[in-house]
């Protein structure tokens, strides 16, 4: 996602502005009232939590831009997969995912935030961890409606519309997650059993829009971080 206090340029500001007007009609007035730079808690200190019963353990990153994750976790066996730059797999993640053959015991998710793509990542990721693993998405709190407008508009912090998956994890069968609200929402999901199942409700879901999310918000399982570590600890028990 882009880095949220960046200083913008003019062209950035203008193109921002303009295309906020195009989409007028997707405007909404309210907001989740989250500052993320006054929680003092983040991805790597998530990620190293579900690794520490094993630090021996094998992660997998999807979506490694300037490893600013992917370097701060501590485990022995790492893959980090992006198009671009950043990890160890210069391949997009449904390239890495047809020819994978690994197990993973922990997952983290940061990949192209857009429904489709976010949802097929996870579902690809749910068949490549191990019964009891882990897999983390990003970017799954979108405070307004131009962080999540798809297409994007934000040209500072965009987490797009992955929060959808987290409707159907709802009733996700041997999974159980929650959403920590630290780092632009992190959701950890435990994975319980062997064969883990996603529900696929795209079809109610794809049109769905922030006033959307924000209407529904009160259905998850969104937790600060003290109430998710304890979560996270009482799995790792």
């Amino acid at each position: 996602m882009s880095k949220p206090g960046k200083k913008r340029s003019l062209g950035s500001f203008l193109r921002e502005t303009a295309l906020t007007r195009r989409y007028a009609a997707s405007r909404y007035p309210h907001a989740l009232d989250y500052d993320w730079a006054t929680i003092p808690h983040g991805r790597a200190e998530i990620v190293n939590l579900l690794l520490s019963a094993d630090r021996g353990g094998r992660y997998l990153e999807i979506g490694c831009a300037a490893n600013e994750l992917f370097d701060a976790v501590a485990a022995k066996h790492k893959i980090g997969v992006d198009p671009a730059r950043g990890g160890t797999h210069r391949l997009t993640s449904d390239q890495f995912f047809a020819a994978n053959a690994e197990l993973f015991d922990v997952v983290f998710i940061d990949g192209l935030h857009v429904y489709p793509q976010v949802r097929r990542d996870l579902v690809n990721a749910l068949a490549a961890v191990r019964a009891g693993g882990w897999v983390a998405l990003h970017d799954m709190l979108p405070r307004d409606w131009i962080e999540e407008h798809v297409p994007q508009i934000s040209t500072r912090a965009w987490t797009g519309d992955g929060w959808k998956v987290a409707f159907e994890l709802l009733g996700g069968r041997d999974l159980d997650f929650r959403i920590i609200a630290a780092d632009h929402g992190i959701a950890v999901i435990k994975v319980l059993g062997e064969e883990p199942r996603l529900p696929d409700l795209s079809g109610e879901l794809d049109s769905l829009r922030f006033r959307d999310f924000h209407r529904r918000f009160p259905e998850l399982p969104v937790v600060d971080f003290p109430a998710g570590r304890a979560w996270i600890e009482s799995h790792l028990a």
